[in-house]
């Protein structure tokens, strides 16, 4: 992999002869990345050389004591209390890996473009002109010059999307990161959705968690650095629900508060909270010789941190709080949510969430034991898809309302009987029964356990009489 090297190339099943590299690695090498580091080192003291104090952003040294040994020759004759010498160092370019931006005037960046041809002919590489474009500032939004790399003229562009964040004439643009992602999200749930995170496949519990894990990260990316507008965080509460709707088989404008709510995640808005919020505390314990330290320290007015401070949940951390501590931090953050649930909870007027449970916590009816179409019909319930629309009743009384089929005729008044009461008559028994159901499958099954799977059971059969119940005898079978 090393010495010796020999390569060829496939193209349309032909191959070529075998030539060997005069300079670098093959792709694949553990030593490609670090060599490629020592190679780009050298770049940017050379775009350096280039830049104007007109157009460019400086910061202090990150090292002034090393020019302790010049004070005496560099202090002016009548300073009395000299002591470090800062020297400002030119910002004109960023580098991430090979993901280079570089800044200034027309000249100049022409002059850092010429620059770094030069340095790839001197080291073996190239840089691609087709991923490259210029954006202008507002007021040459019609630029007259043009900008090329390797005489190969490069585009102007209004956005341009840098590392995956999507970038303008003024820095980060907030609403294009939402819809940058989007597809690709959605894109990569249908996938999940395809091998098992669906209604017919994996439990919902696994489903939920699968996304989680996978699925949000793909378009909470970027987030943390990004002002967004409200309707922003209104799209990334779509997409969350239309990936949920994926799992659950709803239509597209059903409800996903509940699914949300026995799932435990979190809103996407609040989730926008707990990221910025991370980056906050980061950004704050960098060392204050860091690129992030010193432009918000000397460029207190260009710096977005202060924007990305205010938020709630920012400014309820106490001071006394271990943020080093991940375990104490994500404490904060469930009890600051909760708290704010538990205000909706009191103040909403939703029945499907008010029969919830009032804790942020997965429903154990996701994990309880119990077949997949017991535990269908338990989630349906919660829901609300289980009565589903309402329709007239068998019995000839009423409608499949959730109210009227805590009494209807159809359903043995015994099974009701098992039940335990609600501590008011405004409360559904069937939703009380689930609601203090146990929290874990290690504890025995409670004594209304088969009533109440036996109930739903015929809230089944009634609301769906063409379904198959024939197989169904035993609705304890999983857990004693």
């Amino acid at each position: 992999m090393f010495d010796d090297v020999s390569i060829s190339v496939l193209l349309g099943n032909f191959s070529s002869h075998s030539f060997s590299p005069t300079t670098g690695v093959l792709q694949g090498s553990i030593l490609s990345p670090h060599l490629y580091s020592i190679y780009i080192n050298s770049l940017p003291p050379i775009l350096c050389t280039v830049a104007s104090p007109l157009t460019l952003t400086h910061i202090p040294s990150t090292s002034p004591s090393s020019l302790d040994a010049y004070n005496s020759l560099l202090a002016p004759s009548d300073a009395n209390d000299f002591r470090h010498i800062h020297l400002p160092t030119a910002i004109n370019s960023l580098l991430f890996a090979d993901d280079v931006a570089i800044f200034g005037s027309v000249t100049d960046v022409q002059s850092m473009l010429d620059l770094a041809a030069q340095h790839s002919f001197q080291l073996g590489y190239c840089w691609s002109p087709s991923k490259c474009a210029v954006l202008y500032p507002p007021s040459r939004s019609l630029p007259c010059f043009t900008i090329s790399l390797y005489g190969e003229l490069l585009p102007a562009v209004n956005e341009f999307i840098y590392l995956g964040i999507p970038f303008h004439n003024k820095g980060i643009f907030g609403p294009p990161v939402v819809t940058h992602r989007r597809s690709g999200a959605l894109a990569a749930m249908a996938t999940l959705t395809a091998v098992g995170a669906c209604r017919s496949g994996f439990s919902l519990l696994l489903s939920s968690r699968l996304f989680k894990t996978f699925i949000r990260p793909k378009f909470e990316y970027g987030l943390a650095i990004t002002c967004l507008l409200q309707k922003d965080v209104l799209l990334l509460e779509k997409i969350q629900d239309k990936c949920l709707r994926m799992i659950v088989g709803g239509h597209a404008t059903s409800s996903t508060a509940v699914l949300k709510h026995i799932c435990n995640l979190p809103s996407m808005a609040f989730r926008v909270d707990i990221l910025k919020t991370k980056f906050c505390l980061r950004a704050h314990t960098l060392p204050s010789g860091c690129l992030l330290s010193l432009l918000h320290s000397h460029h207190l007015q260009a710096s977005t941190l202060s924007t990305l401070h205010t938020n709630l949940l920012f400014a309820s951390i106490p001071p006394d709080l271990n943020c080093s501590s991940r375990i104490k931090l994500s404490k904060h953050f469930e009890s600051f949510r909760q708290e704010k649930f538990a205000h909706f909870h009191l103040t909403n007027t939703k029945i499907l969430i008010q029969a919830c449970r009032p804790l942020l916590e997965v429903d154990p009816v996701l994990f309880l034991p119990a077949t997949r179409i017991e535990r269908g019909r338990l989630v349906r319930w919660r829901m609300g898809w289980l009565p589903g629309k309402p329709k007239e009743c068998a019995c000839g009384f009423d409608h499949t309302s959730r109210r009227h089929l805590q009494f209807c005729i159809t359903i043995p008044s015994q099974l009701f009987s098992q039940l335990l009461v609600p501590p008011t008559d405004e409360d559904n028994i069937i939703d009380f029964a689930i609601s203090v159901l146990p929290i874990s499958s290690t504890h025995p099954s409670p004594l209304y356990w088969k009533a109440l799977l036996t109930i739903l059971w015929h809230i089944d059969m009634l609301c769906n009489p063409n379904g198959n119940y024939t197989h169904e005898t035993d609705h304890d079978s999983l857990w004693h």
